[in-house]
This record gives structure tokens, C-alpha cells and sequence, in this order.
């Protein structure tokens, strides 16, 4: 994979992955903003600009933008994070045009008027309402707001409230702060005229200017433990068990990820064999990590019932206990490697996912990390590395869990 990094004329980086065997481009433009980087009153507000951003510009209405983009029979999305807000289209590589033209419009020319502005925010403000029909998605939000005190959990979304309380000033100020070329990262992948798109993006992107900005969010965040209640009327019992994680710099973050794969990353795991399998406790169980420059959280999540909840429970500090004795053994590590190199695989199959990985390495490393380095990270592990880490991460003292469902 032969990748290049350019710069526009106002320093942003241009991340450009040339596949002469496609023939399609998937192309993002990530801003490093995201619910972390929101004060409390304008909670929900970088979720809420990646909502207007398709609303119209002096040029398109909302109508045209996503009509335009339908027409030439092209994709465009974006999604806001606690850290990332991204815009991306993927087009056929002889339509990238029509694509680079509205996503520039889109950051240039876009108006944000008081009227298209209420009118998302009873969008927005319905979506939240319906997450909070949704028990699995409450839970995980809820979960991670626990276990973590810090601007690294708060919610992307925000609340009803901060989402009515966000005035077109507070929108606009955020907006200005954020949206500046030196927080910004264009990724763009496939079978392209790699000069004239760079000078296209270097036209209409290289025009946004770079600003200073006072913002301040204390990083500080503390991992918490204990056990949070929500009571609430449903046919199971949602759980999310949660340790320390490890962050997005930590070197221990492979070591880390194998682990979860043995617990709980796919149906041979030994989690989903002990509580589904054998005992029946069980449909949904798995284990993720969320991960931060600083530090990160471990969790395990289980849909069981309010009879079974407190058995899966102990069944997962059996597992994790276990684990820190004992470690894992060499089939389980020799497996979880070989499902890592298939998921590295796979994420070079199609340009909108080598796009979202330069990216994300970049914005992590501040440089792309080609996946041979990782593939050598990755098969350098042992199983006193497993031992060790888990040590490390579980240490009953960060041991914390939330249960969502009708129980006292």
C-alpha cells in the first residue's frame, strides 16, 4: 500500500492511497472534535453541527445536496464520535468530481439558518427519544457515563435538554473554534488523477483558515468502581461489566485486544461458550473496549435476566480472575492472532475502510501506520505478554458494573 501525505496550501494534511485496480473513491474529511471537546452547556452541539452540515448552503438546499449525490449514484454520510466528527462520500472514480465539489461547498458555503436550525433540533431531539426506547443502546451510554468521570465519557448525542438549550451563538461559536485547518485530516482512497484532485482540494479546502482558539477541557478522568441500578420496565436484564482498558498510545493496547477476543470477541470465546452455550443465561454476549490517548475502559455486556443477571456476573469476574492467574493458552492466542490478521485483511479490501484506517492512524500516531508494522506487532505477542497485561487491567479496584432492567 503506497500511501502519500500532502499538505494544502493552509496546512491541512492530505492522506492519499492512488489503487489503479478500483474504480470507485471513498474520500472523508475528519475534524478532531467530538463530545469530549464540549463544555457542559453545549452538550451534543458537535453532534448536532454534523446534523446541519447537510441542511443547505448558499448555493444547494438540503434537497440538492443529497440529490446530486444520488444522481451520480454515490454515497455520503458522516458520523460524530467523543473525539472525530466525519464527512465522507464514496463515488465511482470518474464522479469524484460532483462529490469533492459538494463536500466543499458543504464546509465553505454552508449557512446554518435559525429556521433549518429548529427544525434539527427536533430531529435530534427525536432521536435521542429514540435511543431511549432502545435498552441496549441506554445501557451503554449510561455505562460508560459510570464507569468513567471525565470529558472522555461524555455523550455524543447530549441530552434533551442541553440539545433545546444550544443557541444558534453557542452553535456558531463551536462551529469557528473547531471547524480550523490545523484540526482537520482529509483521507482519500481509490483509482484517482492524483494532481487535480489535490489541486481541487487545495481550491476549495485550502481556503479554510486556521485560527486560535482558548478552549480548555480538562483531560483529567478518573476510572470508578462499583455497581449503578437503572430500573426500567423491560423483558431482559442489560448488563455492561466493565475494568481499565488501555489507551490508544499504550503499547499494551495488542496484548489488550487479544485478551478481549478470548473473553468475549466471537462465538467460540469463552464467555459466550460459558454463559450462552453451557448455561444458557444468555442470547447476546460480548466484549469491546473504548479506548482514549489517555487511557480506555474494558466491558463485558450480557442481555440475561433479572433472575440470571447476578450468576453472569460471577461468572465474568470468574473468567477475568482466572485469566490474571492463570493467563490464556497457546490455542487461544495462536487463534485470536489469526482473526486479527483476517480482520487486517479485511480492512484492505475496500477503499471507504482503507480510508477510515489511514485516517484513524493518523489522527492517533501522526503518521500513517502500515498494516506489515502492525501484522509484526501482532505476531510478537506471548502468553507471558497475555499474563502480564492482564495484570494490569484487571485489578478488581477498577471493577465496576451498571444493570438496566426490572429489578429492585
Amino acid at each position: 500500500m503506497s500511501i502519500e501525505i500532502r499538505k494544502l496550501k493552509n496546512g491541512i494534511p492530505v492522506l492519499i492511497n492512488n489503487i489503479e485496480s478500483v474504480n470507485t473513491i471513498s474520500m472523508g474529511v475528519y475534524v478532531k472534535t467530538g463530545a469530549r471537546n464540549e463544555y457542559s452547556y453545549e452538550s451534543g452541539v458537535s453532534h448536532f453541527i454534523e446534523h446541519m452540515m447537510f441542511k443547505g448552503t448558499t448555493t444547494r438546499t438540503a434537497k440538492q445536496i443529497s440529490e446530486e449525490i444520488d444522481n451520480e449514484g454515490g454515497i455520503i454520510n458522516a458520523y460524530t464520535s467523543r473525539d472525530t466528527t466525519c464527512y465522507y462520500i464514496k463515488m465511482l472514480a470518474s464522479k469524484i468530481d460532483k462529490g469533492i465539489e459538494i463536500l466543499t461547498d458543504m464546509f465553505l458555503n454552508s449557512t446554518f439558518t435559525q429556521e433549518n436550525l429548529e427544525r434539527e433540533r427536533n430531529v435530534i431531539i427525536e432521536e435521542i427519544r429514540m435511543y431511549d426506547d432502545i435498552p441496549e443502546e441506554v445501557v451503554h451510554d449510561e455505562n460508560i457515563r459510570f464507569a468513567l468521570t471525565g470529558p472522555q465519557s461524555n455523550s455524543v448525542s447530549g441530552t434533551i435538554d442541553s440539545v433545546k438549550g444550544i443557541t444558534r451563538d453557542i452553535f456558531l461559536k463551536y462551529y469557528n473554534e473547531q471547524y480550523r485547518a490545523s484540526n482537520m485530516v482529509i483521507s482519500i482512497v481509490g483509482k484517482m488523477d492524483v494532481e487535480k484532485i489535490f489541486n481541487d482540494l487545495n481550491e476549495g479546502f485550502g481556503k479554510i483558515e486556521d485560527k486560535e482558539v482558548t478552549r480548555f477541557i480538562d483531560p483529567t478522568y478518573k476510572i470508578n468502581s462499583g455497581e449503578k441500578i437503572i430500573k426500567k420496565d423491560t423483558n431482559q436484564v442489560h448488563l455492561c461489566f466493565n475494568s481499565k482498558g488501555v489507551g490508544l498510545l499504550d503499547k499494551n493496547k495488542y496484548p489488550a485486544a487479544i485478551i478481549s477476543s478470548v473473553l468475549g470477541g466471537n462465538m467460540s470465546s469463552r464467555l459466550f461458550q460459558k454463559i450462552r452455550e453451557e448455561k444458557g443465561l444468555a442470547y447476546s454476549v460480548y466484549t469491546y473496549s473504548t479506548a482514549f490517548i489517555e487511557d480506555g475502559v474494558f466491558t463485558v455486556y450480557a442481555g440475561t435476566t433479572k433472575e440470571s443477571y447476578k450468576e453472569v456476573l460471577e461468572i465474568i469476574k470468574t473468567e477475568l480472575s482466572d485469566i490474571k492467574e492463570n493467563g490464556i493458552t497457546a490455542y487461544e492466542l495462536q487463534k485470536s492472532k489469526n482473526q486479527f490478521l483476517s480482520l487486517l485483511t479485511f480492512a484492505l479490501e475496500g477503499t471507504k475502510e482503507k480510508m477510515e484506517r489511514m485516517a484513524n492512524s493518523y489522527l492517533t500516531y501522526d503518521r500513517v501506520i502500515e498494516i506489515d508494522e502492525i501484522i509484526k506487532l501482532i505476531e510478537k505477542i506471548t502468553l507471558e505478554d497475555i499474563k502480564d497485561v492482564a495484570k494490569m487491567i484487571f485489578d478488581e479496584k477498577y471493577y465496576s458494573w451498571t444493570v438496566l432492567g426490572d429489578i429492585e
